[in-house]
């Protein structure tokens, strides 16, 4: 610190301050992605989840098999791929999460919020089928995988395991119950006794999954208590979530080089070998061939929307905060077509391996391909373990399996993660030094909500949360989305932005798409899926009328958010004064909320400005800093016996950078001289000319603020 005459001070300039003040701009940025290869590959993996392997391939299956292709195919091109253009490009060109970005129509702010909701529920449920994914992967490292026999306490005299019942077979015998009969030695009647018994064999796989594993109460109403290993799990996925996204985007870019890539190779190796399974083509042949019957049925198409945008992520938050963090001038285009395309083409490949499974077990319990699964998430549990059993060294295959589902998920529920905390840092800029913090807050308090579902009615809730907190709610958010996007801001401005930030014009056919083509299809949609919509049911019988209440408030949540938050915006903007110099009308007030405020900008321009703060803030900081150290090196001067002496502390000039530094004060004759080096200024105020005694304090140099 330099002193200058009539008592003021100046900072120096040195590397050291430079490199606090970078250091200081430093925490206040949001951060980017490496390079277009993480976006690209994290997108990928976000869309890329579970959904793939278990969702797909159950709706799939559910819905007539390969007529299911056609509506999907047909929504994904007028709905999902315009829909996920269009979250990527406004992310990327603001730089901001999936709440700020509604600076752009500030009415519509509560469907960030809403979409976060959906988001939040979606990250609870899918982090306890992690948890599942967790416990078998565990439960691969024994002698004897626990889902090939029949042999535990638990099972049922229907259990039914081809390993096992091969002997028995294979000397046309009849297995049943862990027993072979010999139909020679039996009396015809208790022969076709035991022949309609085995029309209802339940296969081991699942038997462990729902005996086993949930050990499943008979109703939601009937939690019997926590199942502590499941706890555990839960858990330690959370455990495991937190790591990865301890450093935001600059781990979790990394670890989907690994992650993103490795479910290929075992998809795979699991087709060639369920290509190889007696019966698969019963299977594939069902997964191909269409039933143009179903195409009437609204529940087809309705499916078909809600899994594009579960398969796409679109309408939850995450999209629009991956793309955030990418450099303004990166090409968004093609990362939508890729990630788009290459999502779709997964889901198509999932389904030979999921339906080549489904043909083996069809065929290996005598019933037909339709019958052979009960719900979505049993395929994960159900299905690929019984395949994986019949591989050589099926521990290895197992654990091979289940670790990729662990990593498929995990790119799905780190990115809904970090939506919720990227949302949560840009409101409160100060958090940003804190990410850690709160991303622990978030994940602690995601466990907690998830505790339910480590009871015995666990699934119950999961199969209630995962049925009513996606679907048509994502489609009106896709809605809202479109709608304010192509019409209150423009899609000519959404087709200007892209042109800026990749430097090439887009087609016009994208205008006609994003104005009418996408909100029709979406509309058409909705309304299906609203006059159509059919209750949760579990085996054929609805859940109690709270558990269906409950349900539909997780439904209607995101929409009362954007309804309410609308309200309030608007009597906020009515209470507080107009700050245009113009004065305008409640009219001309109200339509301001649908326009761009002033946080609305290129993300490069609000990177700048968040610089420039971040700067200002730290010199005013620092000049603080100096302030009050000084403050602290001159002591209080005081008149004694006729005198007036004044202490510097040294050490604190020392530490300051003034090596020898002495002040001092004396009140005879009335002068008041401060020394300071070989220099000599005359002190303001300390004594008077006359010789009177005074008294002061802080009597100092000025002080430069």
């Amino acid at each position: 610190m330099k002193f200058r005459k009539k008592g003021k001070f100046e900072p120096e300039t040195t590397a050291a301050a430079t490199g606090d003040a970078e250091t200081s701009v430093k925490k206040s940025d949001r951060g980017q992605w490496g390079n277009q290869a993480e976006f690209i590959l994290s997108c990928l993996g976000y869309a890329m989840g579970l959904g793939n392997v278990w969702k797909f391939p159950y709706t799939c299956f559910s819905n007539g098999g390969g007529a299911y292709l056609i509506p999907y195919v047909i929504v994904l091109t007028f709905i999902g791929i315009p829909t996920f253009f269009l979250e990527l490009i406004m992310g990327q060109y603001s730089g901001k999460g999936a709440v700020q970005v509604w600076c752009l129509a500030p009415f519509f702010k509560g469907v960030g919020m809403g979409s976060l909701l959906i988001s939040g529920m979606i990250n609870i449920f899918y982090t306890m089928l992690l948890a599942y994914c967790l416990y078998y992967f565990a439960m691969c490292f024994q002698k004897n995988l626990p889902w090939d026999t029949c042999q535990h306490s638990y099972n049922t005299p229907a259990c039914f395991n081809q390993r096992e019942a091969k002997p028995c077979h294979d000397v046309e015998g009849i297995w049943y119950n862990n027993t072979c009969y010999n139909t020679t030695t039996l009396e015809p009647e208790r022969t076709e006794e035991l022949k309609n018994l085995t029309q209802n064999l339940v296969a081991s796989s699942q038997e462990y999954f729902v005996r086993g594993v949930l050990e499943q109460s008979d109703g939601i109403d009937q939690p019997n208590g926590i199942k502590m290993e499941l706890a555990l799990c839960l858990l330690g996925m959370w455990i495991l979530c937190f790591f990865c996204i301890l450093k935001g985007i600059e781990s979790s870019g990394k670890i989907v080089y690994f992650t993103t890539t490795f479910p290929y190779v075992v998809l795979t190796i699991l087709l060639i070998r369920g290509a190889l399974l007696d019966g698969s083509l019963i299977g594939i042949k069902f997964y191909l061939t269409p039933d143009w019957k179903r195409l009437g049925d609204a529940k087809v198409w309705g499916d078909a929307a809600g899994q594009i945008f579960f398969a796409l992520s679109v309408g939850a938050g995450g999209l629009l905060t991956y793309s955030s963090y990418s450099p303004f001038y990166s090409n968004i285009y093609r990362t939508a077509l890729f990630v788009a395309i290459a999502n779709a083409c997964t889901d198509w490949y999932a389904g030979f391996v999921v339906f080549s499974a489904l043909g083996y077990m069809a065929k290996s319990q005598n019933t037909q391909v339709k019958d052979v699964a009960t719900s979505g998430s049993g395929l994960a549990f159900v299905v690929y373990p019984q395949v994986l059993a019949t591989l050589p060294v099926p521990q290895l295959w197992s654990a091979m399996f289940f670790f990729m589902l662990i990593l498929l998920g995990l790119d799905s529920l780190n990115a809904g993660v970090e939506a919720l905390i990227t949302s949560t840092v840009d409101k409160w800029t100060l958090l940003r030094p804190y990410k850690t913090l709160v991303a622990l807050g978030w994940c602690i308090l995601f466990y907690l909500l998830g505790l339910p579902m480590c009871t015995r009615a666990g699934f119950y809730w999961l199969d209630l949360v995962s049925y009513y907190s996606s679907g048509w709610t994502l489609v009106i958010i896709g809605i809202i989305e479109v709608v304010v996007f192509a019409w209150v801001y423009g899609a000519k401005k959404v087709m200007a932005h892209v042109k800026e930030m990749t430097g090439n014009r887009l087609y016009p056919h994208w205008w006609f798409v994003w104005t009418f083509i996408t909100p029709l299809f979406l509309l058409a949609v909705l309304i299906f899926n609203l006059v159509y919509f059919k209750p949760l049911l579990w085996n054929k019988v609805e859940p109690p009328t709270w558990a269906t209440a409950l349900g539909w408030c997780m439904t209607l949540a995101p929409l009362a958010i954007i309804i309410i938050v609308g309200i309030y915006v608007t009597i906020r903007t009515y209470m507080k004064p107009d700050p245009s110099p113009v004065k305008r009308n409640c009219g001309q007030r109200f339509a301001q909320l649908f326009k761009p405020n002033s946080d609305w900008m290129p993300a490069y321009e609000a990177k700048e400005l968040e610089e420039k703060v971040a700067r200002a803030a730290y010199r005013s900081k620092s000049e603080q800093d100096e302030t009050q150290s000084q403050d602290d090196a001159i002591s209080t001067i005081t008149r004694v016996n006729g005198k007036i002496d004044g202490e510097y502390d040294e050490d604190k000039a020392r530490q300051n950078g003034n090596a020898s530094v002495r002040l001092e004060a004396k009140g005879e004759n009335g002068h008041a001289v401060a020394g300071y080096g070989d220099n000599h200024y005359q002190h303001n105020g300390i004594a008077s000319s006359t010789g009177n005694p005074v008294s002061y304090e802080n009597s100092a140099y000025e002080k430069d603020l």
